[in-house]
C-alpha cells in the first residue's frame, strides 16, 4: 500500500504554519504541539531534521520557538519530502546500486518508473506557499459553509 507517512505529513503541517505566520517571529513548539496535534517529542525530532537542513530556524529562549528560513514560494513539497524521509524511490531495485537480472524485461519497473517521474515533478512544483494558500481559501469556503448551514456565524477556532 502506498502510504505517506506521519513523520511527512506532520512535517508538512508544521512547515505549513510556519510559513502561514505572516509576523516571521519564532513560534514556542509547545504552542505548535498544541495547535497541531502533534505530540511535542515527535515536533522535536521533525524540527530537529528540518533545521539540519536548514528549511527553518530555532531560536532558543523563552521569547524563542521555531521560524521559516525563507521563502514558502521557493521551497518545494519534495524538498521536504525528502528531508524528512530521504530520497523518493517507488521500488526498492530503483534505490539499488545493484543492477537487477530483469532490468531489460521489468514491464512493471517502467510502470514505476513512470510514477516515480510523475510523483516527483508533482511535488517539486508544488510549493510550500501553494499549501498555505489552499488551506486558507479551504478554511474560508468551510467558514462559509458553517455560516450557510445552521444560519448562524461561526464561531471562531482558537
Amino acid at each position: 500500500m502506498f502510504r505517506i507517512s506521519r513523520r511527512l505529513d506532520y512535517g508538512l503541517h508544521l512547515m505549513m504554519e510556519l510559513a502561514a505566520n505572516d509576523s516571521g517571529q519564532a513560534q514556542p513548539s509547545a504552542k505548535l504541539s498544541k495547535k497541531l496535534q502533534i505530540p511535542l517529542p515527535f515536533l522535536h525530532q521533525i524540527a530537529h531534521s528540518l533545521m539540519q537542513s536548514g528549511l527553518i530556524k530555532a531560536s532558543p529562549g523563552p521569547r524563542g520557538g521555531l521560524r521559516l528560513n525563507g521563502d514558502a514560494k521557493t521551497i518545494s513539497v519534495q524538498r521536504i519530502a525528502e528531508v524528512l524521509e530521504g530520497p523518493i524511490y517507488m521500488t526498492p531495485c530503483m534505490d539499488s546500486a545493484e543492477i537487477c537480472p530483469r532490468q531489460q524485461c521489468c514491464a512493471p519497473q517502467y510502470m514505476w518508473d513512470d510514477l516515480q517521474s510523475k510523483i516527483i515533478d508533482h511535488l517539486a512544483n508544488c510549493s510550500l506557499q501553494s499549501l498555505v494558500d489552499m488551506s486558507k481559501r479551504l478554511a474560508e469556503t468551510n467558514k462559509a459553509h458553517q455560516h450557510d448551514s445552521n444560519g448562524k456565524k461561526p464561531v471562531p477556532a482558537d
